[in-house]
């Protein structure tokens, strides 16, 4: 008798499982992070900007929210410090994205632009 070589019905549909999970949090991860990246190059804008306010620059960066579609951050929650050469801008938030059922995943983001001011 010849021995049986392969996967069992049970653990192909263990295996498609898995795969599945893992699908699931990478098109629920993907965009989180697609957006931070669209949050720093938008500080990392604004930071060059010379002889601008701190509400201009908060509105600068809420249009530049708008068009990249960051919905997780506005200007008025941004720590700002104008100066006349430079900006330190810096944004700290978090970001819970629903999994399934009441399980969600919770990123927390901290990431600044400019020269930060003395102490």
């Amino acid at each position: 008798m010849k021995q049986q070589k392969g996967l069992s019905v049970i653990a192909v549909l263990m295996v498609l499982a898995l795969v599945g999970f893992a699908l699931l949090l990478v098109f629920k991860v993907v965009p989180v992070y697609s957006e931070y990246g669209d949050v720093k190059t938008a500080l990392t804008a604004l930071s060059t900007e010379t002889n601008v306010g701190e509400s201009t620059l908060r509105q600068e960066f809420d249009s530049k929210a708008s068009v990249a579609g960051i919905v997780s951050l506005k200007g008025e929650n941004l720590i700002v410090v104008a100066g006349n050469n430079s900006n330190y801008l810096r944004a700290q938030y978090h970001r819970e994205v629903p999994l399934f059922g009441n399980v969600s995943l919770l990123f927390n983001f901290d990431t600044q632009a400019g020269q930060p001011p003395a102490q």
